[in-house]
């Protein structure tokens, strides 16, 4: 028995649609709350609000990478030797927090001129 050539472009049809809704191809069923074509990617707050959450959390980073060092080092120094008279950890916390910005500040500023190389 020999099969008509429309039937078999119907059969490898289905098989193509079966293989792409496996795949999670244009036809597969999206889960409950999944994004279609064309929607946000993250939810339902707007870019303006994810974007002030991204520039906010970047923040905190970067604060937590310039702060921590100099207060944990000025604990340290507190712990084992002692501040100065009129020293308080505070301030040495804001004494470290400024050599470090301004390291920060002159290594860009020799990138920038191309020194030190």
């Amino acid at each position: 028995m020999q099969t008509s050539p429309s039937h078999v472009q119907a059969g490898e049809a289905d098989r193509l649609d079966a293989r792409l809704a496996r795949s999670g191809g244009p036809n597969a069923r999206r889960r409950r709350g999944a994004l279609r074509p064309g929607e946000g990617g993250r939810g339902k707050l707007g870019w303006k609000a994810w974007l002030a959450i991204d520039v906010l959390g970047l923040a905190l980073f970067l604060t937590v990478i310039v702060v921590w060092p100099p207060l944990s080092a000025c604990r340290e120094k507190a712990r084992d030797y002692g501040l100065y008279a009129g020293d308080t950890i505070e301030k040495c916390t804001r004494r470290g927090i400024a050599e470090r910005l301004e390291r920060a500040d002159q290594r860009v500023k020799m990138l920038i001129r191309g020194s030190g190389r």
